[in-house]
């Protein structure tokens, strides 16, 4: 072999090195990256492959499958995948060649489309060459979607009217028309159609000729509430209220607490409503309103907030001293949840002990006199009440205070008709003086001026008095003579005539002074009732006044 011969061979076969790694080669192709399918609808999702010709281009030398899962870095089988099972299938198109590669189409079908089925598919092949394997990326993404029915307000907006459209992501073939129906029976076509809301009922869409409908639309149903935790529902607790309705399209949720005069005000929460510590005004009714565009449903819960006793107060009757041998009566009161129950005790006394809300004690006596106080208790807590004194004073001790109030109330209406008296002396001597003076202007002598008598001026005292007196401390009425005297003198002139029943008296002439008199007799009832055999006491009161006229 020549040299020029041996560097042929050398040059072919680097030259053929190139082929043989092209005649090597595996490939996948799909014939749609992107597929959009409603839901119930068939699809087929297909592909082609190409191996080196050197396999004998013999189909039962290549194996195949689709798959969307790995498990143990190996692709599932769509044929043994258990959300699939009897609705895949797989066909196996025409294999072809050339003279140094094969060529194979194969297809994949997915009957009963779901929404779960919207995955990524890929194709893998495996031939009986070493390292012969290989799965074509990026693969098929498949969309399964429903027909939609989409819920808006007319424009202007009509609370009266609602405008349902029909709708599909995934483009039909030939534009087919939609159908609508209402609480499932035939009612119209049209991609549009307008219904009001009050009317209720359930809308749902189809695209005639396919076996394609829409979900269905409708207004909430009747919605369920809750609080948790279930049962008694303790002060300082965390509770949550929760609602829930059925409805399409989803409800949203208001929270309301609803007062006794049927207001409801808006807890500016959705849901749930939640209650970090609840407190014991956060009692009574709540209503959860769920709402969307084609109508609204309200339910209500009421909850009841437990707590323990606080606020207990207690208090007697009558109130004040108590006189020995009465009757007194103690309540006690609080604000608790549920009603609490009483029991009471008195201080410095470890064996007294009564139970209920009221403690009455019947002909009491001193020694049951003391500081009292209640316990207010339920299942949640206890809480005492403040001290409540219990004075008992003796019958002979209520007695004597009461007459020294009486005799004090004397002693004060005596002084009052003393003042009176002397204002009523003052003002007949000025009255006298006056006329005097007016005589005396006129030309007349006012010790020739001839003056009436002088009018005796008197008030029994005794008989006011007696009638301020409670009944079983008044003087009989026969004993009532007694007469107090309010008397004027005045000076008279020489040659006047004293009168008869002034006989008595010693006169002065016109420079001698009036001399005004008053006694007041004041007679004083017996320190201690039922001794009618002391003497009455009485005393006079006697006030003079000069005025030079």
């Amino acid at each position: 072999m020549t040299l020029r011969s041996a560097a042929r061979g050398i040059l072919a076969f680097l030259l053929s090195v190139p082929a043989l790694q092209g005649n090597f080669a595996l490939t996948v192709t799909y014939s749609s990256s992107n597929i959009c399918a409603s839901r119930g609808s068939t699809v087929d999702i297909s592909c082609t492959y190409e191996y080196p010709h050197n396999v004998w281009c013999l189909p039962t030398t290549v194996n195949t499958l689709w798959f969307t899962k790995v498990s143990n870095y190996q692709p599932v089988d769509l044929r043994g995948d258990a959300d699939y099972t009897d609705r895949v299938e797989y066909f196996c198109g025409e294999v072809s060649w050339t003279r140094s590669r094969c060529y194979g189409t194969f297809y994949l079908r997915i009957r009963d489309l779901r929404q779960s089925d919207s995955a990524v598919y890929k194709f893998r092949f495996t031939t009986n060459q070493p390292g012969g394997e290989y799965t074509g990326d990026p693969g098929v993404t498949l969309s399964v979607t429903d027909l939609q029915v989409k819920v808006s307000f007319p424009d202007p907006p009509d609370p009266n009217w609602v405008g349902l459209e029909c709708h599909s992501r995934c483009g039909l073939a030939g534009d087919p028309p939609y159908i609508w129906f209402r609480d499932g029976m035939y009612v119209r076509k049209g991609v549009k159609y307008w219904v009001q809301p009050q009317a209720g009922g359930s809308y749902s869409c189809a695209v005639e000729g396919y076996n394609l409908c829409s979900p269905l639309v409708y207004a909430p149903k009747t919605p369920s509430v809750t609080v948790s935790p279930s049962g008694e529902i303790e002060e300082g607790s965390s509770v949550t209220l929760s609602c829930s309705s059925d409805a399409n399209p989803a409800a949203d949720y208001t929270w309301f607490k609803v007062d006794r005069d049927n207001y409801s005000r808006d807890m500016n929460q959705g849901q749930p409503l939640f209650f970090r510590r609840i407190l014991s005004t956060d009692s009574g009714q709540y209503r959860c309103d769920a709402q969307n565009k084609l109508g609204k449903e309200s339910a209500s819960i009421s909850i009841n907030v437990q707590y323990g006793p606080n606020h207990t107060s207690v208090y007697s009757s009558p109130s004040g001293v108590i006189e020995e041998g009465s009757s007194v009566t103690l309540s006690c009161s609080s604000d608790a949840n549920p009603a609490a129950d009483y029991t009471w005790f008195k201080e410095h006394e470890v064996s007294f002990e009564e139970s209920g809300q009221k403690y009455i004690i019947t002909n009491i006596t001193s020694e049951l006199g003391g500081n009292y106080y209640c316990q207010a208790h339920n299942e949640i807590g206890r809480h005492n009440s403040s001290i409540l004194f219990i004075k008992v004073t003796s019958s002979s001790s209520h007695t004597a205070m009461y007459i020294g109030v009486y005799s004090n109330t004397v002693a004060v209406t005596a002084s009052v008709m003393l003042l009176a008296t002397i204002l009523l002396l003052v003002f007949l001597w000025m009255r006298r003086k006056r006329a005097s003076r007016k005589a005396c202007g006129q030309g007349g002598r006012a010790d020739t001026v001839e003056e009436p008598l002088p009018v005796p001026v008197y008030e029994n005292t005794s008989a006011l008095t007696n009638r301020m007196v409670p009944t079983e401390l008044r003087e009989p009425t026969e004993e009532q003579d007694d007469l107090h005297y309010a008397v004027i003198h005045t000076s008279l002139s020489e040659n006047q005539e004293v009168p008869r029943w002034l006989a008595g008296s010693r006169l002065q002439s016109d420079q001698a002074d009036a001399v005004f008199y008053c006694g007041v007799n004041i007679k004083r009832p017996n320190t201690v009732p039922g001794e009618s055999d002391q003497t009455e006491v009485a005393e006079t009161s006697e006030l003079y006044s000069t005025v030079k006229t």
